[in-house]
C-alpha cells in the first residue's frame, strides 16, 4: 500500500482533550541567523575547519578484536548517569515523556509543514550505517556524524566481538529488510559527514548507554515522519545473527517513527523468531503489551494508513523513503548573494544565500569558504536552517582585505554533488594581489536578518558494500542537534519562516556550478 498524502486528513481523530498540537519531539528549536566573524582575530580561536570523518579499518578492528589482540572496550565500563530529564524508557524505545504521558500528541500537520524546507522533502533518500568498529561517543542531542547521541554514555563504545562473518551476516539482513525502500544500508565504510545518516551501534550491552534498564537494543522512539535524520541508535551483542538483524531493523525503525507491533513476523515485533521483515499491512500495535498504556507516539501518523490501533510499516517507511530506485539526477546549488566579482569594503559584511533542491529529500550541504586560495571555514550546516524564502544561509561579518572565494556543496545519498561559487574581492584586493581601490556596501542582499544552520565539516565519499536499495549509495538521515562548537552566534531576529509552498525563482548569474 503506497501512501495517499492528499487524503491523510481522512484518518486522522481528535486530539486528546487538553494534549498539545502544533509541535513535533524532533522538530529543531529555531536557533536563527548562523553568523560567522571570518576577521583574522576570530580565525586564531575558533576551529573554523572540521576535523576528518573518524574511521576504522573494518576487516582489520574486527579481526584484532575477535583475536583478542585488541579489547573490545579500551577503557571499560563509562560512568552511568542515566537517561536525560524529560525522556523515559519504554521496552526497547526512549520517548519524550510528554509523549508518554499523553500531553503532547503529534498531528501530521506539523510533520508535512517543513517538508518545504530543503532536505525535509517526501520521499527521501537515507543511508543507515551500521558501525561495527565502535568509537568514543560524546552525550548530546543526536547527531550521527559527530558521535553525539542522547543515549550514549561518555567514553569508547565497544567493537562487535564476534567477527567480520556474523557482523556481515547481521548487514545483509538488514539490507534485505530495507530493500524494497530508498535507504542505503552500509556497514564498512563510515559515510561522509554532510550527508544525514542514521548510525547503528551494533556492539556491547545495555550497561554501556545511559538506559535504566535491559534490552537487546534501543533507540529514541516517537521520530513521527522521521524528522531527525542523524539519529544514533544500539543493537547490543547478544543472540544469534538473525536476531540481532532484526533487533537492527527495529531500533531503526523506530528512529523512522515505528511503533512495537503485534504480528510476530515482523521486525517491530517482540514475539517473533527467524528473519522477520516489515509487512505492508495494517496489523495490530502492541501498546498496553509492550511499552504501555498510551506510550504510543505515533498514533494519528500510523492512522494515514489504517484504523485506529494498527500500523503499516512498509506504506510508513514508503511515504517517507520511496521505493527503492537509484537517483541518477545530482542535486543544483545556486548561488543569489554576494554578487560574483562584487567589490567590497575592509571589515565588510556578506550575507551568503544560495537556493538548494534535489529531485529526493535527504541532501545536506556545507558551506566552504576560502581567503586568498586557503580554506578558512569548511562546516556542514547540520541544523538547515534556511532564511524566510528558503534559500541556504550564512551571515559572514569583518572580512579581512582579500580575495575570497565562497562555496556551497550539495550531496545526495547516490554521489551526486551540487556546487555554486562566486569570487569576492575585499579592500581592495585583486586577482593578482595588487591594491586597487574600491568599497562596495558588502551586503549583496537586503532581505535583512533569516535563518541558517550549521557545522562540521564533509570529507570522503560514504561506503557500501550492503545497500538496501539496489543501486551503490552514500549518507543521510535528518537534522537534530548539529554542533556549532565555539565557532559561530546566531541572533533570533526573523527566525521562523514565511508561508509555505514559496515557489523561488532562480534569479542572477549562474557561475562555475556543476
Amino acid at each position: 500500500m503506497r501512501p495517499r498524502l492528499l487524503a491523510f486528513a481522512v484518518f486522522l481523530v481528535p486530539s486528546a482533550v487538553g494534549a498539545a498540537v502544533g509541535d513535533h519531539p524532533y522538530l529543531p528549536p529555531k536557533k536563527g541567523v548562523w553568523t560567522v566573524d571570518l576577521s583574522a582575530d576570530a580565525r586564531a580561536t575558533h576551529a573554523y575547519v572540521s576535523a576528518p570523518v573518524e574511521r576504522r579499518d573494518f576487516r582489520q578492528t574486527l579481526a584484532d578484536v575477535e583475536a583478542g589482540r585488541v579489547p573490545a572496550d579500551p577503557d571499560g565500563k563509562s560512568p552511568r548517569t542515566g537517561l536525560p530529564a524529560g525522556l523515559v524508557q519504554r521496552g526497547s524505545q526512549v520517548v519524550p515523556r510528554a509523549i508518554d504521558d499523553g500531553s503532547l500528541v503529534v498531528e501530521p500537520e506539523t510533520i508535512f509543514a517543513v517538508t518545504d524546507i530543503p532536505g525535509n522533502e517526501y520521499p527521501r533518500k537515507h543511508t543507515l550505517y551500521l558501525n561495527f568498529t565502535g568509537g568514543e561517543l560524546k552525550t548530546g542531542a543526536d547527531n550521527s556524524a559527530e558521535n553525539k547521541s542522547t543515549l550514549a554514555g561518555s567514553g569508547i563504545y565497544p567493537v562487535f566481538s564476534q567477527g567480520e562473518t556474523k557482523a556481515v551476516s547481521v548487514a545483509q539482513a538488514v539490507a534485505n529488510d530495507y530493500a524494497a525502500f530508498g535507504v542505503t544500508v552500509v556497514y564498512e565504510d563510515r559515510p561522509e559527514k554532510v550527508l544525514p545518516y542514521t548510525m547503528q551501534m551494533i556492539g556491547g550491552d545495555w550497561t554501556d548507554t545511559n538506559l535504566d534498564s535491559p534490552a537487546g537494543g534501543v533507540a529514541p522512539g516517537a521520530d513521527c515522519g522521521a524528522l531527525g535524520q542523524r539519529h544514533v541508535v544500539y543493537t547490543f551483542e547478544t543472540g544469534s545473527a538473525s536476531q540481532m538483524a532484526n533487533t537492527a531493523s527495529q531500533e531503526s525503525g523506530h528512529a523512522y517513527g515505528l511503533d512495537h507491533s503485534l504480528n510476530c513476523g515482523s521486525v517491530m515485533s517482540y514475539c517473533g523468531g527467524g528473519d522477520g521483515q516489515f509487512y505492508d499491512q495494517c496489523d495490530d500495535l502492541c501498546e498496553s503489551q509492550c511499552q504501555g498504556p498510551g506510550s504510543i507516539g505515533c498514533n494519528q501518523m500510523h492512522q494515514m494508513f489504517c484504523a485506529e490501533g494498527e500500523q503499516n510499516e512498509g506504506a510508513e517507511l514508503a511515504m517517507i523513503f520511496g521505493g527503492n530506485e537509484p537517483d541518477m539526477e545530482p542535486p543544483t546549488a545556486e548561488i543569489q548573494s554576494p554578487a560574483d566579482g562584487a567589490e567590497l569594503g575592509a571589515g565588510a559584511d556578506v550575507q551568503f544565500r544560495a537556493v538548494v533542491s534535489d529531485n529526493y529529500g535527504g541532501y545536506g550541504w556545507k558551506f566552504v569558504f576560502k581567503k586568498d586560495g586557503e580554506v578558512i571555514f569548511d562546516q556542514v550546516d547540520y541544523d538547515r536552517e534556511v532564511d524566510d524564502t528558503y534559500r541556504a544561509a550564512v551571515n559572514l561579518t569583518k572580512l579581512d582585505p582579500g580575495v575570497y572565494e565562497l562555496a556551497i556543496e550539495v550531496h545526495d545519498h547516490f554521489g551526486g554533488i551540487g556546487t555554486d561559487s562566486v569570487t569576492v574581492f575585499v579592500g581592495g584586493a585583486t586577482d593578482s594581489g595588487g591594491s586597487g581601490g574600491s568599497d562596495g556596501d558588502g551586503t549583496g542582499d537586503a532581505s535583512g536578518t533569516d535563518d541558517a544552520a550549521g557545522s562540521d565539516d564533509a570529507d570522503d565519499a560514504s561506503g557500501g558494500a550492503v545497500d538496501g536499495t539496489g543501486g551503490g549509495g552514500q549518507t543521510g538521515g535528518a537534522d537534530d542537534g548539529g554542533s556549532k562548537s565555539d565557532c559561530a552566534c546566531r541572533s533570533d531576529a526573523d527566525a521562523t519562516p514565511a508561508g509555505l509552498g514559496v515557489m523561488l525563482l532562480a534569479l542572477g548569474l549562474r557561475r562555475r556550478r556543476r
